[in-house]
């Protein structure tokens, strides 16, 4: 059982780009020192970018997303480095599941009071069906 929340395309750019700060991340750690400075300004450039587009998302939108943290003033929103990089095969995507519990005679009673109104209703069918075509044309 899950719940589907509704979201936009600023949802997407923004998963977008927290996957590309993911992978940017992971290049970091086996690049040589002069790369790098390069990647080490990239990171910031898309922390800053990725922060701006949280800020524009919808309570619904934020709850849906995973790796971001609670900036410093009410509002602000940014990248949770260590989150992303410590999960590099988990979704960025919120993803929370729960089983639904039931009763199993209830449900196989249930089931049991469809398929003898599906059976009706076929027989109803089936004998509108034949009248119809047992009828003689008139003309």
């Amino acid at each position: 059982m899950y719940e589907q929340i509704e979201t936009g395309p600023l949802y997407d750019n923004v998963v977008r780009s927290m996957s590309t700060y993911r992978s940017v991340a992971a290049r970091m750690q086996s690049a040589k020192a002069s790369t790098q400075g390069k990647l080490d300004r990239r990171l910031e450039s898309l922390g800053e970018k990725i922060a701006e587009q949280l800020a524009e998302l919808s309570g619904g939108e934020l709850e849906a997303l995973e790796c971001w943290k609670h900036g410093v003033g009410q509002g602000h929103y940014e990248i949770d480095h260590d989150a992303i990089t410590a999960k590099p095969y988990v979704s960025i995507r919120k993803i929370a599941r729960w089983d639904e519990e039931y009763d199993v005679a209830e449900r196989k009673a249930a089931m049991q009071a469809t398929d003898e109104r599906d059976s009706k209703r076929k027989e109803a069918d089936a004998a509108k069906l034949s009248a119809f075509l047992s009828m003689r044309d008139d003309f």
